[in-house]
C-alpha cells in the first residue's frame, strides 16, 4: 500500500490540490482522496493537512516523502541487481571521479560495451578515498584517478600527467598586464602567488581529489585566500570563472575541450617556470577476477582515450 502507489502522494504534494493531483494521475478525485484517507489511516499520522488551500505537507508528510523516495531508489537498485544477476552476465565494476567520468567514460565505455556484449558494467562515481578502498576490498574492479598509491594489494599506473593552471577571467584587473597573445593555454603567465591575494577562490568539495591538492598549492604559494566557493563540479566552477567570477587551479586542456568558447575570456597561468604537473593513474587488484577486463579496458585507454586527450 506504501510503495506501489507512491506517486500518488507526490503528485498531491506537488500540485498542492486534489483535483489538479487526480488530473495528472488520470485517475478520479474520489479515488485519490479515499487512497490518501486510507494511507493515513494505516500510517497512524496526517500526511497532509487539507484544512488550509493550498494543500500543505506535514511535518510527518516531509519525513514520509523523504524516506520512501530513498526506498523507492533501493528497489530500484535491487531489482537492476537482480535482473543482471538472472541475466547471468560478469559484471566489471568501474570506479571514478565524476570529472574524469564525465570527460572519459563516453569515449572508453562504447569502444569497451561493444567488444563485449556479455558483460554488465557497473559505474561508481565518488571521491578517491571511498574509490581506492572500494577496489583495495575486491568491491571495484578498476579505479581512476589522482590516486594515492598506499592501498594495500592495489597495483598503480600511470596513465598521464596533468599541467595544472591557475585560471581566472581576462576582465579581471589581475590581468590587465597580459598582451593577447601572453597566457594563453599553449603560452600561459608566469606570475607570483600574490597576485592571487584576496581573490574568490573556486574550490572542489572536499571528496574531490583535487581539494587537497589546491589547498597544498593555496599553502605552497602562500596565497592568502579570504573567500571561497564550493562546487562539486569543476566544469561548473572553469565555466564561472570563465564568465568573470573567481580563480582556481584546474586542468584547463581538459576543460578547454569542453567549453572551448571559454578559452579568449580566460587568461591562463603558471607560479613556476616549469608548469605543475599532477600525475592520472589507474588502479586495481592484479589477481581479480576481472583482470582480462582491466586489461582489455587498459588497452582502449593507451590506444584511443590518451590520444584524444593529448
Amino acid at each position: 500500500m506504501t510503495l506501489d502507489k507512491f506517486e500518488y502522494v507526490l503528485a498531491l504534494a506537488e500540485e498542492k490540490s486534489l483535483t489538479k493531483a487526480a488530473k495528472r494521475l488520470y485517475i478520479s478525485q474520489p479515488g485519490l482522496t479515499s487512497y490518501i484517507n486510507k494511507l493515513e489511516q494505516y500510517l497512524g499520522i496526517k500526511l497532509f493537512d487539507r484544512t488550509v488551500s493550498p494543500i500543505q505537507v506535514t511535518e510527518a508528510g516531509m519525513i514520509y516523502i523523504s524516506r520512501m523516495k530513498q526506498i523507492q531508489k533501493e528497489e530500484a537498485l535491487l531489482r537492476m541487481k537482480l535482473q543482471d544477476m538472472s541475466s547471468q552476465k560478469r559484471e566489471f565494476r568501474i570506479g571514478i571521479g565524476m570529472t574524469r567520468g564525465n570527460q572519459w567514460l563516453p569515449v572508453l565505455l562504447p569502444e569497451f560495451c561493444k567488444s563485449h556484449p556479455d558483460v554488465v558494467v557497473q559505474i561508481r562515481e565518488g571521491g578517491l578515498e571511498d574509490l581506492e578502498t572500494g577496489v583495495s576490498s575486491g568491491k571495484l574492479d578498476l579505479v581512476f584517478g589522482a590516486l594515492n598509491t598506499g592501498y594495500p594489494g592495489v597495483v598503480y599506473e600511470v596513465i598521464r600527467k596533468e599541467t595544472i593552471y591557475c585560471v581566472f577571467a581576462r576582465s579581471n584587473p589581475c590581468a590587465a598586464g597580459f598582451a593577447p597573445d601572453e597566457a594563453t593555454i599553449e603560452h600561459p603567465a608566469l606570475i607570483d602567488g600574490s597576485l592571487l591575494d584576496g581573490m574568490l577562490f573556486l574550490l572542489p568539495t572536499p571528496d574531490n581529489g583535487f581539494f587537497h591538492f589546491t589547498n597544498q598549492l593555496i599553502k605552497k604559494y602562500g596565497i592568502r585566500t579570504e573567500e571561497t566557493l564550493t562546487l562539486s563540479n569543476l566544469e561548473t566552477a572553469y565555466r564561472i570563472a570563465g564568465n568573470g567570477l573567481g580563480v582556481l587551479f584546474i586542468n584547463a586542456k581538459d576543460f578547454n575541450r569542453v567549453c572551448p568558447e571559454l578559452e579568449s575570456r580566460l587568461a591562463f597561468c603558471v607560479l613556476e617556470e616549469e608548469p605543475l604537473q599532477r600525475l592520472s593513474l589507474i588502479g586495481y587488484r592484479e589477481n581479480g577476477a576481472n583482470i582480462d577486463l582491466v586489461h582489455d579496458l587498459k588497452k582502449i585507454i593507451f590506444e584511443r582515450l590518451i590520444p584524444e586527450l593529448e
